[in-house]
Formats: C-alpha cells, structure tokens, sequence
C-alpha cells in the first residue's frame, strides 16, 4: 500500500499515516482485460478469479493469488471449461423434469441461459463409467487443471444448498428437496476439496438460511455474494440480511477465507453506500477476508474504489453493538462505526482527536489502466458524530499520525467558476500541487455562510467542487449574488458567482 501523504503549507506539519495491514481486495474478471489493466492488478488486488486459460495473460499475472473460476451448479458451453460433446452426450450429468424421460428436451435450463448441472451425481470413482457423472467429472476437470495451468486455487460457482424456483422458470428436478439438495453439496464440495488437498478451494454460496455456513468445514473458505444491497435495483435487505452475513464473516473469519462481495447499481456515485460497505467489512476484517466492491451497472469487473486503501492499523478486538444499536470496531488508527437501522439516525461520540475518512472517485479502470480514486480527510463538525440510516463512518485517529516539516510551499490556483451566471449547478475548479487543508464555503453578500462544501484534506491535483445552489439544510438559495470563499492555513481566496432562474 502506498503512504499516504498529506503536505502542508511553508513549516506547517505533514501528516502521514503509518504502515500496516491494508485490506484483502479481490477481483472478478473475463477473459479480455488489457497489459495495462493486468499492470493495474498486480500492484492493486490480492485475490483474482478469472475463467480464462490463456497461457500469456497467466504469466503476466504475478502480484495476486489466482483462483480458478468454473461452475457446478449452472454451466455456461461459452466459457470452455469442459468437454461438452463428452458431457452432453451423457444424460445424467444433468437435472431434468419430473418427466418419465430423461433427454435434452427435459433438461433444465436457468434463467442465465445455462444448463442446470445434477450435483447429486457422485458415484465411487473406481467404477467404469465414474467420469460420466457430474460431481466425478467436475472434480476430476476441474482440480486437474488448476494444477497443470498453475493456478493457486478453485472458485466454485455456485454451491448454494438450496435451488430457487425462479433461477429455474419454476420447474424444479424430479427428484428434489431441499435437504437432498444441500446434502448433494456438502458431499460435492468435500469431494472436489480432496482432490485439491495443497490448493484453495473456495465456493460461492454463503447464504443466509440454507446451510451454507457448514460447508466450510468441507472447504478452504466461501463468498457471500449478496451482500446488503439488491444487484438488480439496489435496494437496502434490511437488518436481518445484513446481520446474517456480518454474524457469518465474523464467526468463521479466524478459521476459513471469505469474501464479502458489493454489487449495486449506482455504487460509484453512492458515497453513502461505499462507506457502509466498507465499514462494514471493517468490522469483521482480518488476514483472511477479502472485499470486493462493483457497480453493476457497468459491464465490467475492472473497477477499483479508494476505500481500498484505508488503513486503521491491526484491530484492537472484535466487533460491538454500543447500548445505542450502533456496531463499532477500534483499530489501532481508528475505528469504524455502522449504523444498519432503516429508520433511526444514532449518535455517536467521538471525542477529539479523528479526522473523518472521505473517499473521492473510484470506479471504472480503462484498458489504459487509468484510475482516479483517492481518500480524503476532513474534521468532523462536532465530536458528536450523528449517522443516518443505513450508513456509517470512518474516523482515523490524528495522535497517530507522524510529523514532519517541509520547506516548499503548497500553492493552488483556482479558475474562475463556470458556468457563470449559473441557473442550476456550478463548478470550482482547483488545481493543488501539494496536498493539505482546504475549506470551501459559500456566503452570501451580507456575510452570512450559507454552505460548505468542502472542510478538510485534499489530495495533490486537480478538482472540481460543485455548487447546486442549495443552502446547508437543501433548500433552494434566493436568486443573486454569492462568494466562493476557498482558504488553507497560507492564503484565501474568493470568487462572486451569480445565481439566476
């Protein structure tokens, strides 16, 4: 992880943080990601899970661990994991209807477009047709090539332990329940495990609910993939989802490796959203849970968000629930405060001393391997800290930061805000050539401030800060004229602006 460096102005103080363990960061990609993006991976991710087999892009990836992605339950022919004339020349591999006959016009097939796969198919290996049932087949595929493509592990996609009537238009297996379902798994996963006894293995289907939490005594660890927002319109699961997955994580954090996986439509602009995830995964963190964060509502897995990068220090022990429904963790560097209730805003006190975690960009990496994320610190307004529903906060302890003195001074420049006259938003542009102190603030020609749009630690470079023409409380500001007021510890400086309908 990167230090990060936050200067100051002529013989004013450097703040930076100390090192120590960042958080485990995962991704999931397809087959096409550029040199440059691989690049990006390297220095970026810990943990990688890909399909493709390419031998090339396999010894390009040199930083993370390399999971092998290959599905049990639905099969997709387009990802080229198996042989598919062996397979569906064999009837059995396959869950079919409650139909007397068993052929290709009773298989079923997923709402994803895939074949539903039998992973109750496991029969004695040793027997003369073993490799034409699924279980078998798969283990046998799928282990043997992780260990001859040099891979570091197997993902297993997906190893739920019960099936849901609409993945499957309704129409279940013959034969099924949902007990011999889950019972198929647990015998499917310690099956395949035993033929990756030095590899990872690793399945998708932590669940609330379905006895997923058991099939970690078969594997190396599991990823809960749903966690707390719904990927189809992003709405909140409320308190139960949420507690059944931080109850999980933190259960078996200490004994297996699990993933906690964000997918939300709208997450790169939900500043909101980021930080209740991530603070969420901080409460339950540790060497071996991983994170990965995705807005769904790119095509694309290539995506990187600054909250990655936050660094409290070890933690100082395990998750609480203070008397007031808030769940806090203390960190060596910070603590990390959750309030997952949907109705009721909480307090909570701080004290001095914290500076409040705020990321800035993230999201989409191109194939130039460009990424324009990066945290940012600002003072909290009171050491009363108030959290809203469903969201959270993440405070870094200011004591332990070091201190040094620099000699160049932090100049910024700043643009003359556009549009100007303005009817709806308008734009301050500023360009940093060091980091530090900047607060932003908006006053009205009597003196009287009416926002702030900015109180606290910008990043070396060029930003945009946009005013809506609200005031403090979202209202609509009357129509006229208003100064910019953008000051450090060095200098000060204003900007008129006209606000028009």
């Amino acid at each position: 992880m990167k230090r990060i460096l936050i200067t100051f102005l002529l013989f004013i103080p450097v703040f930076y943080f100390s090192k120590a363990q960042p958080l485990q960061r995962g991704i999931r990609v397809s087959y096409y990601i550029s040199d440059a993006q691989i690049a990006f991976i390297n220095s970026h991710y810990d943990y990688l899970i890909t399909p493709f087999l390419s031998q090339e892009i396999r010894d390009e990836i040199t930083g993370p661990k390399l999971l092998l992605y290959r599905s049990i339950q639905g099969t997709w022919e387009d990802f080229e994991q198996f042989d598919w004339n062996f397979i569906t020349s064999n009837e059995n591999m396959f869950c079919h209807s409650d139909s007397a006959v068993q052929d290709t016009t009773t298989r079923i097939i997923t709402i994803w477009g895939s074949w539903l796969m039998d992973g109750n198919d496991l029969v004695d290996i040793s027997i003369p047709d073993a490799m034409k049932h699924w279980v078998n087949y798969y283990a046998v595929t799928a282990s043997g090539q992780v260990i001859a493509f040099g891979y570091d592990g197997l993902f297993i996609d997906s190893a739920g332990h019960k099936l849901s009537p609409g993945a499957v238009y309704g129409i279940m297996p013959w034969d099924y329940s949902d007990e011999s379902w889950r019972d198929g798994r647990y015998a499917a996963l310690s099956f395949i495990k035993s033929y990756l006894p030095d590899n990872q293995v690793i399945f998708n289907g932590l669940h609330s609910g379905n006895g997923a939490d058991s099939s970690l005594n078969f594997t190396d660890g599991g990823m809960w993939e749903d966690f707390t927002y719904d990927i189809n319109d992003g709405h909140y699961k409320g308190l139960n989802k949420w507690l059944a997955a931080i109850n999980c994580l933190n259960t078996h954090k200490d004994s297996s490796s699990l993933v906690l996986v964000v997918k939300k439509p709208g997450l790169k602009d939900d500043m909101q959203a980021r930080i209740f995830s991530t603070a969420s995964f901080l409460l339950v963190t540790n060497e071996n849970t991983v994170l990965s964060l995705s807005d769904y509502t790119y095509n694309t897995s290539m995506q990187f968000y600054p909250e990655y990068e936050i660094d409290l220090g070890a933690p100082l022990g395990d998750l609480e629930m203070t008397d007031d429904s808030l769940f806090i963790r203390r960190f060596e560097n910070g603590i990390s405060i959750v309030n997952p209730l949907e109705n009721e805003t909480k307090t909570f006190e701080a004290g001095a001393g914290y500076f409040e975690v705020v990321p800035a960009g993230g999201g989409i990496i191109d194939t130039t391997g460009y990424y324009d994320g990066y945290l940012t610190y600002r003072l909290p307004d009171s050491s009363s800290i108030d959290i809203p529903p469903v969201s959270a906060v993440i405070l870094i302890d200011t004591t332990a930061v070091g201190i040094k003195e620099v000699n160049t001074a932090a100049i910024f420049s700043v643009k003359n805000p556009w549009p100007n006259p303005f009817h709806r938003k308008i734009n301050i542009e500023m360009n940093l050539r060091s980091s530090g102190f900047f607060k932003i603030e908006v006053y009205n020609m009597y003196g009287n401030l009416i926002r702030t749009l900015h109180n606290g630690i910008l990043a070396k470079g060029l930003h945009i800060i946009r005013w809506d023409g609200t005031s403090r409380n979202g209202k609509i500001v009357p129509r006229g004229m208003y100064v910019i007021r953008i000051s450090s510890p060095q200098r000060t400086v204003q900007k008129k602006v006209l606000l028009q309908y």
